[in-house]
């Protein structure tokens, strides 16, 4: 190949370019890669970022709303959780024939009611089933007798006029044929006239109660609720007590018979004839009937005392203590036992542990509170008692009536032994005829009680503060 041939050659073949320079050469002209950015852009000044800026006022505001409208919708949950947490305790301890438990659980039950209502909840409600619960609870502690005498109970069947709660159908038809009777009964002592000589108070109403009897056309079907009012009356009369005893037994004996009917007044026979093996027998029946009736465990303890079981009546005291409901009332029964065995220090240090925990000058705000200033005022009346026994009315007299004074500023009343104890008290110290024991007495005759016999028999010398308080079932009180 000759020289010129050699330089056509070298024309036709293209040199190999590197591939970053075919790169350059395809870009368009007008975009510039970034590391060739102009020199003037590189020169201005960098803008200062603007804050983050927080929620504004408005979205604050939404956002209250939106947590209050929560809160608001909750309420109704809430509420029915208050109000389904004590319905359930009670009913709980009412299949535990636990029934003061269950009673302060629907006490907890209406106050959060009223609370509900005072704050314009009205349809976040319980409804009737607080007063549902009370009244069957009544039924099988006290019995529909107890039910259809007390004037301040209003009848079932007018409490829930449009339906009365299948729960309680049986209670208010037996309520309803005691009210029947005992207008009747109350129509015939209208009509009879004044008792006759020799006839005593109970052998008039009974008379009265036979005539209501004979003009009820539906007696026969009635004949045990008008046996059970007959023994009511008899067994207050000391003279009709082995007639009672028979209509107890056949009351007993009767398949259709119930307890309510004759337990009470079987009870009051037993204690009254010295009977105490019964008594502790009856009261183990009422305990089976309700763990927490506790005036049944008072008077088993004492029953035990007095049967000649000193060690049984401590030991029952203790076990029925350790209950946390009515504890302070087993402490004071115990107190009892300890100053009839003539250890009066044990006894005052019994009764001081129970008025540690209290303060008169504050009024009771719950249930529980209430009772336990009551038991307070028992253990002061116990330690009253004490104090007598000790040969000291007058510190007797002026703890008793100093205490009494304190409680009225919490709605706490004394009980008639509280009473017939200070009266005692003012009879052992010679102070009987003065201002402040007659007040007391007045107070006694205008609420339908008179002053015990065994109160004046104090004052005039012939009996003594250790055969009222120490003998027998002791005490003054009906």
């Amino acid at each position: 190949m000759d020289e010129l041939e050699r330089e056509e050659a070298l024309v036709e073949v293209p040199e190999e370019v590197p591939e970053e320079e075919v790169q350059d050469e395809e870009m368009p002209e007008e975009e510039v890669p970034q590391e060739e950015a102009p020199a003037q852009e590189e020169a201005k000044p960098a803008k200062p970022e603007k804050p983050i800026k927080g929620p504004r006022f408005w979205a604050w505001l939404i956002a209250a709303v939106m947590m209050l409208a929560g809160l608001v919708l909750s309420i109704p949950a809430m509420w029915n959780l208050l109000l389904v947490v004590p319905a359930v305790s009670g009913l709980i301890s009412e299949a535990g024939r636990n029934y003061v438990s269950a009673s302060q659980s629907y006490d907890f039950l209406y106050e959060t009611d009223l609370t509900a209502q005072s704050f314009g909840l009205s349809g976040l409600s319980g409804g009737n089933f607080y007063f549902e619960r009370q009244f069957a609870m009544m039924g099988k502690v006290d019995g529909p007798l107890a039910l259809a005498g007390n004037q301040e109970i209003p009848p079932i069947s007018e409490f829930f006029p449009g339906r009365v709660p299948r729960s309680l159908r049986k209670l208010a038809r037996q309520c309803d044929v005691l009210y029947d009777i005992l207008e009747g009964f109350y129509m015939q002592m209208n009509l009879l006239e004044e008792p006759a000589e020799g006839e005593s108070q109970a052998q008039w109403q009974l008379a009265g109660l036979e005539a209501a009897r004979a003009l009820d056309g539906e007696a026969e079907a009635r004949a045990l609720y008008y046996e059970s009012l007959a023994l009511l009356i008899a067994v207050q009369d000391e003279d009709l007590r082995q007639d009672s005893l028979e209509r107890i037994e056949a009351l007993r004996a009767n398949p259709a018979a119930e307890p309510w009917m004759y337990d009470d007044p079987a009870l009051l026979c037993a204690r009254e004839s010295g009977d105490y093996e019964t008594l502790v027998a009856l009261c183990d029946a009422r305990l089976k009937r309700n763990r927490q009736d506790f005036p049944a465990m008072e008077i088993k303890v004492k029953a035990l005392l007095l049967g000649g079981s000193p060690d049984k009546a401590l030991a029952a005291a203790d076990t029925y203590a350790r209950r946390a409901v009515g504890k302070d009332s087993m402490l004071i029964v115990k107190a009892e036992v300890h100053y009839r065995q003539g250890d009066y220090d044990k006894a005052l240090a019994l009764c001081d542990g129970v008025l540690e925990k209290v303060s008169f000058d504050v009024p009771p705000a719950t249930q529980a509170q209430a009772q336990a200033l009551q038991a307070a005022m028992e253990a002061v009346g116990v330690k009253g008692i004490v104090l007598l026994l000790q040969g000291n009315p007058g510190e007797a007299a002026g703890l008793l009536k100093g205490v009494w004074d304190a409680a009225e500023q919490s709605s706490v009343t004394p009980s008639l032994r509280y009473v017939h104890t200070l009266l005692a008290a003012y009879a052992a110290a010679g102070a009987l005829e003065g201002e402040e024991a007659q007040n007391v007495a007045m107070m006694l005759m205008y609420s339908g009680y008179g002053i015990p016999q065994a109160i004046i028999d104090l004052a005039e010398g012939e009996t003594t503060v250790e055969e009222i308080f120490t003998e027998g079932w002791g005490g003054l009180d009906a």
